[in-house]
């Protein structure tokens, strides 16, 4: 004779259950900690490059500010001329220099002048880093003299780094 159990009689209907149940939630859970994990990641990523960017600001900013250091006693004069013109000046800045201007170190970093363009009290400083950034300033003159007052906000330059999707 059959046992109670053969002949079906109290079998549980929910036999079966707990073991996908069991695996779904461990997934679940894989899944979730697998994307806490990426958003950390990119979080520490935009970290960085915010670290970057602010390094090559003020880089940018030092090498504003070399310049307007170096642009003064006899290399003053220069400012009243836009740097495309420094070479041809002859008698007007005898004493003056202008590869001085063109170029200079910040610690390890070398600048280059891209472009000066004196406007009344103001000019405008283009500046490049030798790692590629490049940004204007917006220099204020003192009115008594050739000097630089100020230096402005950075206004950054696109590269073409920076361009490419």
């Amino acid at each position: 004779m059959p046992s109670y159990r053969q002949r079906g009689c109290c079998q549980s209907t929910t036999s079966g259950f707990v073991l996908p149940l069991a695996l779904s939630a461990a997934f679940l859970i894989l899944l979730s900690s697998t994307s806490l994990h990426s958003l950390a990641l990119l979080s520490l990523s935009r970290s960085r490059i915010s670290t970057a960017e602010g390094m090559r600001a003020d880089q940018l900013r030092s090498a504003a500010q070399h310049f307007a250091q170096l642009a003064t006693d006899s290399h003053a004069c220069l400012l009243t001329w836009p740097s495309s013109s420094w070479n041809d000046l002859g008698s007007q800045c005898a004493d003056a220099d202008p590869s001085r201007l063109q170029q200079g170190l910040i610690g390890e970093e070398v600048w280059s002048l891209i472009d000066w363009v004196p406007s009344g009290d103001t000019g405008r400083l283009s500046l490049r880093l030798a790692a590629g950034a490049r940004a204007v300033f917006l220099l204020a003159i003192d009115p008594d003299g050739p000097a630089v007052r100020e230096v402005g906000a950075m206004r950054p330059l696109v590269t073409l780094e920076q361009e490419r999707p």
